[in-house]
């Protein structure tokens, strides 16, 4: 009886003390993945339906150089949605198939269109006449070659896993040269924020190679209205301030420089705002345990009385020494 009433109470404490998790509603989140990931994300390629999705691909530059920006930007509608309205896509380079992520070419992912890093990522779609747009932030490999850049899309419809991609359209090229001279560009050192808290200001800051003026240009994701803020310089570094985010609301910014000699742009970067606020679960897990350990107590409890009562009931009863006329 020991041995059943400590498993118990080990029992309780176990599940009780078991990490809070954030539960995924659907889908597999934002990662760096391969379109052919055989099952591992919305659909098996192999085993999957065709799609009605169109896509439009486009870039803001047919070239850039050695570690020089790209703007790559997908435009997805008409697909079929499923209860969830959930529409998975791949930024990938060549073919689709095995070890076909920007990264694998050496591309670096400077911002994807959800405010990180990654070649899949994930939107809910409302509306598939309306679909989705979505922009990748690129650095160039380090080395002087030729890029396809292609967009895979993994969603549901009538039940059925679907897909669609641009290989039968040939996706577009992209060349990759040698920096021309004096031209302005970022430091390589740069890492933009992709993310910060609500009612905040954000200085974005970095150093700036070969340049002369630059700004800050910025705007509401999906909106065509742009605004630019004059950059300061202080040192070698340039930095100009974007305003306070009122809601959880994306927004794209990019850099405008300039010499003597050239203007160019830098890549649209991503920078969602987020309600970084936390919730300290551990008082509501002490209290937890204390209910546990006063439930187990009871039932503790309720367990002795209940043997206590069948002991008793076996116990035999024998006839009062009156009741067979005397003592003996």
């Amino acid at each position: 009886m020991r041995f059943i009433r400590v498993f118990t109470v080990i029992l309780l404490l176990g599940l009780l003390m078991v990490p809070i998790f954030e539960a995924n509603p659907g889908g597999n989140g934002d990662s760096t993945r391969d379109f052919a990931c055989g099952g591992a994300c919305h659909a098996d390629p192999d085993q999957s339906a065709p799609s009605s999705a169109q896509i439009v691909l486009v870039a803001d530059r047919n070239e850039t150089f050695v570690g020089g920006p790209l703007t790559v930007t997908a435009t997805i509608t008409g697909m079929e949605l499923s209860d969830s309205r959930l529409v998975g896509v791949f930024l990938t380079v060549a073919t689709f198939g095995a070890d076909d992520s920007p990264d694998h070419a050496g591309w670096v992912i400077a911002s994807d269109p959800n405010g990180g890093t990654s070649n899949y990522i994930e939107r809910h779609v409302l509306d598939a006449n309306r679909g989705v747009e979505v922009s990748w932030a690129l650095s160039a490999p380090m080395d002087e070659s030729s890029h396809t850049f292609h967009i895979g899309v993994h969603h549901g419809g009538d039940g059925i896993a679907r897909l669609a991609s641009t290989e039968a359209s040939g996706g577009i090229d992209i060349e990759v040269g040698p920096i021309p001279e004096n031209f302005p560009q970022v430091d390589a050192s740069w890492q933009p924020p992709t993310i910060r808290g609500l009612g905040e200001e954000t200085m974005i800051e970095t150093i700036l190679l070969n340049v002369t003026n630059a700004r800050l240009e910025w705007r509401v994701s999906g909106s065509l209205q742009a605004n630019v803020i004059e950059a300061t310089e202080e040192g070698n570094v340039w930095n100009a301030t974007l305003p306070a985010a009122l809601g959880q609301v994306i927004i794209e910014y990019r850099w405008l420089l300039s010499n003597e000699d050239h203007e160019t742009t830098t890549a649209w970067m991503t920078l969602s705002a987020e309600d970084t606020s936390s919730i300290d679960v551990n008082p509501a897990r002490i209290l937890m345990i204390a209910l546990a350990m006063s439930t187990a107590g009871l039932l503790i409890g309720i367990q002795r009385r209940l043997a206590a009562s069948l002991v008793d009931s076996e116990i035999p009863e024998y006839p009062s020494g009156d009741s067979i006329g005397g003592d003996l």
